[in-house]
């Protein structure tokens, strides 16, 4: 192993020697669930500021890990996401003792490593790799809250589901292989081939793969009954770090196998329909829900869907899309968190009735997460759909942008809707006793970022304008 090979992967090395250590000692000390959170949070913030610090260089191990903007920015991403899930865990832990916490923060943050893997394999192997490491954890982590209604059933959904893709992912890979003698990205990106169905079978078994990690409809089946059943933080890590993960690598294979006319054809026609599917599909489903978790649930395949659109609208929309991603998870995490301050961690929309006589700063700071994953200004939820749909004009994906367009509009109707019962009249809802200053402060930080990128976006956009494939 070389420097460089070193560098290439130093934050997923503390990410995943954070984890080990946290469980080393907690042998040789038990930890308490808050400590190990804290400390898990302080890992993941270092893995974070190390991969900002390092910039891009050469990729390691002959190319099979990237260190380019992209992989940076998306690593970094991934770990700051993996310290705020850890920080609403904090609070959690403290009052959840059924929940095994130096465990909780270990099968995180070897997830996160796993995320971090997927976004910067420059090698399809090296991607197989870190989804494997991002989806194990989550199946157990899933099943963790005993309480949960439906838990155990979630959980082995999920787990089979996602052996399931799994397996279709490798025979992507293997077709892939067969038809071009590759599975490096940047060979593909470099290389043409006459069409072959070999090749158009592969990437079409890739593409299942990711979109089941990223929730993409008809892949998507997994994501409600998840969000529903897992503890607020781990779903909160699942909203930020597998989304990032699986659209980062998303976005390498796409301009790889584009690049280089692997299939002598264009897969994002095949993409957008997926979109335009799941924009549909996430979005009506999420109307009919009364669960808060299980409507979060539905949202995130929807929002699947606007990412997916990006995507479609090929590889220049990458910025867009980091940039969208920020926004995302930052709201998917206050939102999550905002339900550790709650005494029932998974209520009805009813239950959240007179929440703004009761708690009016926390039912302040869920108007303003609403109002952000609905896209209203002055959000950054504005800004992300603004540039999605710039993206979608662009390229000409007028029916698209349309699909889009509606689905924005509907989704209002299921936002707004928990809004209006948390300001109107009711019981005052009762909030959560114990520790909750750490899940208080994330929260704030949220709902005060999202505000601040709605008035002043360009700072964040010149960020992710570094990130290109």
């Amino acid at each position: 192993m070389t420097l460089g090979d070193l560098m290439a992967i130093l934050p997923l090395v503390v990410l995943a020697g954070g984890a080990c250590a946290i469980l080393a000692l907690d042998v040789v000390s038990p930890l308490s669930g808050r400590g190990a959170a804290r400390l898990g949070a302080g890992v993941a913030i270092a893995a974070a500021v190390l991969a900002a610090r390092l910039g891009p260089g050469s990729a390691g191990f002959g190319g099979a890990v990237q260190r380019d903007a992209g992989a940076l920015f998306f690593v970094a991403l991934v770990a700051a996401g993996t310290a705020a899930a850890l920080l609403l865990a904090a609070d959690y832990l403290a009052r959840e003792e059924s929940l095994p916490g130096p465990e909780f923060v270990a099968l995180i943050l070897f997830s996160a490593t796993g995320a971090g893997l997927m976004a910067a394999g420059g090698d399809l192997l090296i991607v197989f790799l870190g989804l494997e490491l991002l989806s194990l954890p989550l199946y157990a982590l899933t099943g963790l809250l005993t309480r949960a209604r439906h838990g155990d059933e979630a959980a082995l959904k999920y787990f089979l589901l996602g052996a399931a893709a799994s397996a279709v992912f490798l025979y992507g890979v293997a077709l892939l292989y067969a038809a071009t003698g590759t599975i490096r990205l940047d060979v593909l990106a470099r290389g043409a081939t006459p069409p072959d169905p070999l090749a158009f079978a592969g990437i079409a078994l890739l593409l299942a793969g990711i979109g089941f990690k990223a929730a993409l409809v008809p892949f998507h089946s997994w994501a409600p009954d998840v969000y529903e059943a897992a503890p607020p933080p781990a779903t909160a890590f699942m909203a930020i770090a597998v989304k990032t993960a699986a659209f980062a690598a998303l976005l390498r294979i796409l301009g790889a196998t584009s690049a280089g006319a692997v299939a002598a054809a264009d897969w994002r026609t095949t993409l957008a329909v997926l979109a335009g599917l799941t924009l549909v599909i996430g979005n009506l489903a999420a109307l009919g829900q009364r669960s808060v978790r299980r409507l979060l649930g539905w949202s995130s395949v929807a929002h699947a869907g606007y990412v997916a659109a990006a995507a479609a609208a090929g590889v220049d929309a990458a910025p867009f899309i980091a940039f969208y991603l920020v926004v995302y998870g930052t709201l998917a995490v206050a939102a999550f968190g905002l339900l550790t301050l709650l005494p029932d961690d998974d209520p009805t929309i009813d239950d959240l009735a007179g929440l703004f006589r009761r708690a009016p700063l926390q039912a302040i700071g869920l108007l303003i997460v609403l109002m952000g994953l609905t896209g209203l200004p002055p959000t950054a939820g504005f800004i992300g759909k603004l540039y999605i749909f710039e993206a979608l004009a662009q390229a000409r994906l007028l029916w698209l942008l349309l699909i889009a367009v509606l689905a924005s509009v509907v989704s209002a109707a299921y936002y707004l809707r928990v809004a209006f019962v948390c300001l109107g009249p009711g019981e005052p809802a009762r909030v959560a006793t114990g520790p909750r200053r750490t899940a208080k402060a994330v929260v704030a930080l949220g709902a005060a970022f999202t505000l601040v990128v709605g008035l002043a976006p360009f700072p964040l956009l010149e960020l992710a304008r570094q990130v290109r494939y």
